[in-house]
């Protein structure tokens, strides 16, 4: 995720192999191990620090919820996602002022959806990963990681 109103090129650093959020000055870097990827955004907005994440029948949110910072400045208080491999796209979603954010990031089905992928490529040869059959396999998999980010001003 990234403030659109400061541009591109402003990614956070590297991370290590098991983190899997890493905050920069202005972009929140969130690392996923699908290559085949969809997945369920919603962002929300709050006046303050929001209670827990929501129970609902999706399934029990994860245990590494995390917390960071981040600046947005500018007009529009836009959000976008740079999908690296998959380019840039629009959220929809504007922070209601300009300032330094609190953001948590939760994720759940993550675990799910990689056994499910996992046992498509399982049941295929390697050679035909790049097949048809293959490709409607995956796109059959039902189960999608979900992430909740939260922004509240810090103050």
């Amino acid at each position: 995720m990234v403030n659109e109103d400061l541009g591109e090129g402003l990614v956070p650093a590297g991370h290590g192999d098991a983190d899997w959020v890493t905050a920069g000055w202005s972009a929140i870097l969130v690392v996923t191990p699908f290559d085949h990827y969809q997945a369920i955004l919603r962002l929300e907005e709050w006046d303050g620090e929001p209670g827990p994440e929501p129970e609902d029948s999706r399934g029990p949110w994860q245990d590494d919820v995390v917390t960071v910072s981040m600046d947005c400045f500018g007009n529009g208080g836009s959000i976008g996602l740079n999908q690296i491999s998959a380019g840039w796209a629009t959220t929809g979603f504007s922070l209601s002022h300009p300032g330094r954010y609190h953001v948590r990031l939760a994720r759940r089905n993550g675990d799910a959806e990689k056994q499910a992928r996992a046992a498509v490529y399982a049941s295929f040869d390697e050679a035909d990963w790049n097949g048809a059959a293959f490709r409607k396999a995956m796109d059959a998999v039902d189960v999608l990681e979900e992430y909740l980010i939260r922004f509240w001003p810090a103050m």
